[in-house]
């Protein structure tokens, strides 16, 4: 039923297009399309989002193989003119419905930000002559990095527009992901920009999305995550550039000049307009992603807050936050391996620094401790995966140098230490 919704408002959104060709803007054909447009929106009651990639059409999480009739024409103008990202929040207008149109109509030139419609171009690298999957993905990805550089700037400046251009370069991110794992395998592969803070921010972005999609949360919260993660670090502008990338470690006073960042990320985002009324997630996560599951991190509170006041997608977000810090290449130290990383996240999540469901649920998505991955236990031995227990990655079935099956879902069996470096090089 609410797939025949969004496919009504898509069919009505197309009748839009096509009265608007042919009658002047303000007649009575177009006005009345305009409203049964948005009644159709607003009996679906969400945003909706399309993405034009190349080939692919998506709308919201859902690849279109063959476009009906109905919008076909409006598809083919929007590509034709160079969109490929419109996000229509879910309480647009017929008078916001025809701003836009008539933009299309007119063949206006791209970006379109409206108050609730945001539409445009990605910049996305076209070349003519066929690629590689690896190719298409790092072309992508430094697309969607260049975006975002921008979108960073943006907000750092406290430009209330960054979120409507944020919003642009995340629901991309979503649609691709949810295409396939094409953006997301590079960023495993990836680990040595020029400017660690803009591509941190988009790969914990990625990771975020990816990670929210696998624990199989909502389109809606999805978004809302890779926001937040896209914005985690921008208090970092306000840490001098030579603590951020000082070769070695930080003395007492450097520390306390970066442990600012959470805060100082908070107090600009909430400085942005429309943040705290529309996008309240982004100051929580800036604030809370390095506090640690079990308040071990920064920044203190005095006393301690109460079990579960963290955020979950502050957790969520802290994990993949864990993860790309450890896999990119810092003035300081080389880029960990992911056997190297796994291990760390594996460690952190038994400490309880990481919440260990979540990066049980990471690592099942990097398939590091699939069967056939060798680690090492708590207690010095062993051994190879042999089974891992569905959704459990942390507590697989071990084959140890003595032949024996060991059960680490067992309470009194001892936990993975280290994740071994795969001879095939798959780890490296």
């Amino acid at each position: 039923m609410g797939q025949d919704v969004l496919d009504y408002f898509l069919s009505s959104l197309g009748a839009l297009f096509r009265m608007r060709r042919i009658y002047p803007p303000g007649t009575k054909q177009v006005l009345q399309s305009a409203r049964q447009a948005s009644q159709k929106l607003a009996e679906w009651g969400q945003p909706v989002r399309m993405t034009f990639l190349g080939n692919d059409t998506i709308v919201e999480n859902r690849r279109i193989e063959t476009i009906p009739m109905s919008f076909r024409a409006l598809f083919q103008s929007l590509q034709q003119l160079g969109f490929e990202s419109v996000q229509i929040e879910a309480d647009t207008g017929g008078d916001d419905l025809m701003a836009w149109i008539e933009t299309v109509v007119s063949k206006e030139c791209i970006p379109y930000r409206g108050s609730k419609i945001a539409a445009g171009s990605l910049k996305l690298e076209r070349r003519a002559e066929p690629r590689s999957v690896l190719t298409r993905a790092v072309t992508g990805y430094l697309g969607f990095l260049a975006e975002a550089q921008e979108v960073l700037s943006d907000l750092e400046s406290r430009k209330s527009e960054g979120l409507v251009r944020a919003r642009e370069v995340v629901c991309a991110i979503v649609a691709r992901l949810a295409v396939g794992r094409e953006l997301f395998q590079p960023i495993r592969e990836m680990k040595n920009f020029d400017d660690y803070t803009f591509t941190h921010a988009l790969n914990v972005c990625v990771l975020s999305s990816a990670l929210a999609r696998a624990l199989r949360l909502s389109e809606e919260m999805v978004n809302a995550i890779a926001m937040a993660a896209l914005c985690h670090d921008l208090g970092k502008k306000e840490v001098p550039r030579e603590i951020l990338n000082h070769n070695g470690p930080l003395e007492p006073n450097e520390w306390l000049l970066m442990e600012r960042h959470p805060s100082c990320g908070a107090r600009l985002l909430l400085d942005i307009p429309g943040v705290e009324s529309a996008n309240p997630l982004l100051p929580v996560v800036a604030y809370q992603h390095h506090m640690g599951a079990n308040q071990s991190g920064y920044p203190k509170v005095q006393g301690r807050l109460p079990q579960h006041t963290l955020h979950f997608a502050s957790l969520l977000v802290a994990v993949a936050d864990v993860y790309d810090a450890l896999r990119t290449v810092r003035p300081y130290r080389r880029a960990l391996t992911v056997a190297q990383a796994a291990t760390i996240l594996i460690r952190d999540a038994l400490s309880g620094k990481l919440h260990k469901e979540y990066v049980s649920s990471f690592l099942l998505l990097l398939n590091v401790l699939a069967a056939g991955r060798r680690v090492v236990l708590s207690d010095g031995s062993c051994g190879m995966i042999v089974e891992t227990h569905t959704g459990y990655p942390l507590c697989p079935m071990i084959g140890d140098e003595q032949g024996r099956i060991r059960d680490l879902s067992d309470p009194s069996a001892p936990t993975i230490w280290e994740v071994k470096e795969d001879s095939t090089g798959d780890l490296q």
